[in-house]
């Protein structure tokens, strides 16, 4: 059960780390910084432009026995709709419930404390990034994201700021961090199409192929590559690989063999040429890539890590991408440290061990159960009855109550409850599935995990 609550986890963190990096990424450090040496700025969006409706005071029914809702004279309770959330959302709400208490047990411990004031500031200044008011950008959220001020200060805003000051100290950037950034950004870019394959025998059997038939690259893109996202394309990768990207080793082989070429090589006639092509590089266990180049885009002109506000802004942009990685070890390690035992799903994890015992085998005793696992919820409203998961609205088709045998052989307790979304979080962590990610290299200093704007989430 523990491995379905880190693939949540990992989402929320993902989430929450982004509120580290609005505005900081790559491209738009280089346009803030091109447009300060000249070039043109892109409007900013006025208030007018956002459609975002009013926000409308409500007075809801706080106690238990209060009545939500009437239908024809029958009272629907606060109690019964409890019950519903816990069923379709419980395990989701309540780990983020577990996150924030890890993360606020963190600062007191190290005597810190996020102030509301704090919190207000961030939000003025991410509104203000967008160059929209702050009542505009939570009456936006709230539509387009669906969540509300609150949600927005509470899970997103004050956990970020609280792993920021929890990785004090934490943060270096070294010289070559700024040179290897300066790089990426200004620096030349190549434009190319990939043939992502799952197997080394695969790649080499294609890059022969391309030896004798180089004009075929597109045609086996289409027919071979794994890569959902740019084999309609014929392979072609949608945004251009900078210098230092990530996967570097990816990104470092194709500037090699598609770009600078051998250095001891005078030769102008071996330079490398559009429509030349790499060999297989490895990208991960199960991951190969060729890479054909199509053009190469040219550095921009002008640009000098020696002048100061350029490398302050490149300062600027490495040190959040730095922090967001810091971020990202300092909650492990607040999880690691931790004793959790989450009595809705039925997981438990002891302090400074990241999977005891017990758990390996209830969670091997899952993965045996998986898309079979069933659940039920003690009710509010009446204690001595049980609502089978298989009974709510959202319940996944054929799922099945575990038969007494397969209960009885998890020594910690059963799951109370298991969403739709956590049943199939469940299929997907499954140790025979596994996934070969995109070659699409991200930008240089990214860390492997997606980010997204600071309070800007996806």
């Amino acid at each position: 059960m523990w491995a379905g609550k880190q693939v949540r986890e990992t989402k929320w963190l993902v989430l929450v780390l982004g509120a580290s990096l609005f505005a900081t990424t790559p491209l738009a450090q280089a346009r803030q910084i091109r447009g300060q040496r000249g070039g043109a700025a892109a409007p900013k969006p006025r208030v007018n432009d956002f459609d975002v409706p009013p926000v409308v005071p409500t007075n809801i029914p706080v106690n238990p026995n209060d009545a939500i809702a009437v239908v024809n004279g029958q009272p629907i309770t606060r109690q019964q709709l409890a019950d519903e959330c816990v069923i379709r959302e419980g395990p989701k709400i309540l780990d983020t419930l577990i996150n924030r208490a890890l993360i606020e047990q963190a600062l007191k411990g190290r005597k810190l404390e996020v102030t509301g004031a704090e919190i207000e500031q961030e939000i003025e200044s991410v509104a203000a990034r967008f160059g929209i008011s702050r009542e505009a950008w939570l009456r936006t959220l709230d539509k387009e994201k669906k969540i509300s001020p609150m949600q927005y200060a509470r899970d997103i805003i004050q956990p970020a700021l609280a792993l920021r000051k929890l990785c004090a100290g934490r943060v270096q950037v070294t010289p070559k961090d700024l040179k290897d950034a300066f790089e990426a950004q200004f620096g030349d870019k190549l434009r190319c199409r990939m043939i992502l394959l799952d197997k080394q025998a695969n790649a080499i059997e294609i890059w022969e192929e391309l030896k004798k038939n180089p004009g075929g690259f597109e045609k086996l893109a289409q027919e071979r590559s794994i890569d959902s996202g740019s084999r309609a394309l014929g392979g072609l990768v949608a945004e251009p690989i900078t210098r230092h990207a990530y996967p570097q080793n990816v990104s470092d082989a194709a500037f090699q063999q598609l770009v600078d070429g051998d250095p001891k090589d005078r030769d102008p006639s071996h330079k490398p040429k559009d429509g030349d092509f790499t060999g297989p590089i490895q990208i991960a266990e199960t991951a190969w890539v060729l890479l054909r180049r199509e053009s190469v885009v040219p550095a921009v002109k002008g640009a000098d890590l020696r002048d100061e506000r350029v490398k302050k802004q490149t300062y600027d942009m490495i040190y959040e991408v730095k922090l967001k990685e810091a971020m990202g070890l300092v909650f492990q390690e607040i999880v690691k440290a931790s004793s959790i035992e989450n009595r809705l799903t039925g997981a438990v994890k002891l302090a400074n061990d990241d999977r005891s015992n017990e758990y390996k085998k209830a969670e091997a005793d899952v993965h045996e159960e998986a898309g079979n696992v069933q659940g039920s919820v003690k009710l509010m409203s009446d204690p001595n009855a049980e609502l089978p998961l298989k009974d709510a609205a959202a319940a996944p088709k054929g799922t099945v109550a575990p038969d007494d045998a397969a209960v009885s052989r998890t020594k910690i307790p059963t799951p109370a409850a298991l969403s739709p979304e956590a049943a199939a979080e469940f299929n997907r962590i499954s140790p025979k599935s596994k996934n070969a990610g995109s070659a699409t290299p991200a930008p240089s200093g990214t860390a492997p995990a997606p980010s997204a704007g600071a309070g800007s989430p996806n």
